[in-house]
């Protein structure tokens, strides 16, 4: 991200007010592709539609208007800022750009001079730099390709899925204007005009580079010989695409492709014909694509990011999109129910994206901290029979108990999810008990998030609607308030300072015997582990799979009736019997 090559890249947008997200959100953007997580209706498209407006020549405008029907109230208040480096003073200078109540024109987005109360920085007084204007940064020149895939449609499915065309049957019209698209592509033409020759009705007859039909093989998982793709108005008065794809065995059309062979086809062929360092707009690429070539696609985004220095955004539903991004790339959406707004999260994991979707959790979940934690909740549950440990989805989530507590256990409450339980390891439990709100006296709101950090060990952050930046503190102490409920119902604590202590401190006399000529005085519990590990597999060399596999193994030989397992196992009996893990 500090190659010049990669620039011009818009660093970060801000969103002051703009459609229903909280106010003065942010997304940083610290990688080459960046993913929108979110269920429908958290205003993922609308992020994407304002990066479309935001480099020089494009206006959100074309894309958000008002109608009698939908008019956008807001008084001319929507706008929007973005960041992108500047070489000249070394440092990322913003532009905003706002919506303009104008009679003539109400969809007209215009920059602005910097506004101080969006937090943005006065220009300099003399002119430092080529990206600078009097009053304002120029915005941001970059090339943009938009991809809505749940509106990209094929000529054939546009005339006979979309059309009101009743003239005669469609099947007939259909096979007298394929007779002028047969003669289009056999003669490889350029132009054609028919019905008395008046207008154009062929704007590309391209055969696909050798290079393009390799890779939507490969991502679609199929060979084909050519790909041939033709943008006409033969079908309707509107211009639309026909792809033609030849196989060793079969050359047909999109009309008897599937829709994920016609959309892989647009993209590939946009995505490599657009210039070098574009921004690239991908709305929900996932339709009509089975996981794999999802994965596949996302190899290929890569690989064009690594080559041509593109900026990818994608808003998506799917696991199989985010599943090798990093974390910094991933951007989580979620609907708060208490403010009717929308919170965007950072930094989290492909695991916690999708779980923090309330809908997926068809079970009862309980969420820990690492996989090993998860084994051992695993074998507690177990031990109660099998119609126990199948009523609950046990998840782990590596980064941590204050990742765990702010990424997901914070969205699970605002969606007033009540199916999940979090155990955290015993060493994150503070001297501070659990309390129920109504234990807290209103006299000590202003104190709320203090005593919510001295009950879990770090600082919670709620977000709540606002006015300016200011949090509305009426809703700011109901949401702290409830947390603390939340808390006292839903977050506990392993019975064991964490896993790995633990089976150290149970070893069974076979794994004391392969660590009895050790010193192991002032070793670690991991360390320890590693010395067993060695001994276990009988090699020097070992990987973290094999220390995981040797804990396992230890594991499965402490007995089912040790305390932690019972105690583990009736707390979330309780949970099941009660719909919460503390008594009320």
């Amino acid at each position: 991200m500090s190659s010049k090559t990669i620039e011009p890249f818009i660093r970060h947008i801000r969103f002051p007010f703009y459609k229903n997200l909280e106010e003065f959100s942010v997304i940083n953007f610290n990688y080459p592709i960046t993913a929108l997580v979110g269920q429908n209706g958290t205003n993922k498209s609308s992020v994407l539609r304002a990066l479309y407006g935001s480099p020089n020549n494009y206006s959100l405008g074309s894309l958000w208007f008002s109608t009698d029907i939908d008019e956008i109230k807001d008084d001319g208040r929507s706008r929007f800022i973005y960041g992108y480096f500047d070489y000249s003073i070394k440092e990322v200078v913003e532009v905003i750009k706002t919506r303009i109540v104008d009679p003539d024109d109400p969809d007209l987005w215009e920059t602005s001079r910097p506004l101080a109360g969006d937090g943005m920085k006065k220009m300099p007084k003399n002119i430092v730099s080529p990206n600078q204007q009097k009053s304002r940064w120029k915005q941001i020149d970059k090339l943009v390709t938009y991809i809505d895939f749940r509106a990209s449609i094929s000529a054939f499915d546009k005339f006979f899925y979309h059309s009101d065309f009743n003239l005669y049957p469609k099947k007939t019209f259909l096979r007298k204007r394929s007779h002028i698209l047969k003669d289009v592509i056999e003669n490889n033409s350029s132009s054609c005009k028919p019905f008395k020759g008046k207008k154009e009705r062929l704007y590309n007859n391209e055969l696909l580079s050798k290079e393009k039909v390799e890779i939507i093989s490969h991502i679609l998982g199929r060979t084909y010989k050519s790909i041939r793709l033709v943008e006409h108005a033969l079908f309707t008065n509107d211009k639309a695409s026909t792809v033609i794809l030849e196989s060793n065995s079969l050359n047909y059309s999109e009309a008897f492709a599937g829709s994920g062979e016609f959309a892989v086809t647009l993209l590939v062929n946009q995505i490599i014909n657009a210039p070098n360092a574009s921004l690239i707009l991908l709305d929900e690429p996932e339709v009509s694509l089975h996981p794999a070539a999802q994965i596949r696609l996302m190899e290929f985004l890569n690989q064009i990011c690594l080559k041509n220095k593109h900026q990818v955004v994608i808003s998506t539903h799917s696991s199989s999109i985010v599943r090798d991004l990093p974390q910094e790339s991933i951007k989580l959406f979620t609907l708060n129910s208490t403010t009717g707004k929308v919170s965007i999260l950072e930094n989290v994991s492909p695991e916690e994206a999708f779980f923090t979707l309330g809908d997926r959790l068809s079970k009862k979940t309980i969420f820990v901290e690492d996989k090993l934690a998860q084994k051992f909740v695993e074998k507690a549950l177990k031990t109660g029979g099998s119609a126990l440990v199948n009523t609950f989805d046990i998840i782990y989530c590596p980064a941590g108990a204050t990742t765990l507590l702010g990424n997901i256990a914070v969205p699970l409450f605002l969606s007033n999810v009540t199916n999940a339980v979090f155990l955290l390891d015993g060493d994150q439990k503070t001297l501070t008990d659990f309390i129920k709100s109504t234990q807290i006296p209103e006299d000590q709101d202003p104190a709320l998030s203090e005593i919510l950090k001295s009950i879990l060990g770090c600082e919670i952050k709620i977000p709540t609607d606002g006015n300016g930046g200011k949090p509305n503190e009426k809703q700011k102490k109901l949401l702290h308030r409830g947390f603390i409920d939340f808390s006292y119902n839903f977050i506990g604590y392993l019975p064991v300072i964490n896993p790995e202590v633990f089976l150290i401190e149970n070893l069974p006399d076979f794994y004391l015997d392969l660590i009895k000529d050790k010193d192991t005085a002032g070793l670690s519990p991991k360390e320890i582990t590693v010395e067993i590990c060695k001994n276990d597999i009988g090699s020097n060399e070992i990987t973290s799979d094999d220390i995981f596999a040797t804990q396992i193994r230890i594991l499965s030989k402490i007995p089912d009736n040790h305390p932690a397992f019972i105690e583990t196992r009736e707390m979330l009996k309780f949970f099941l019997e009660h719909g919460m893990i503390r008594d009320k």
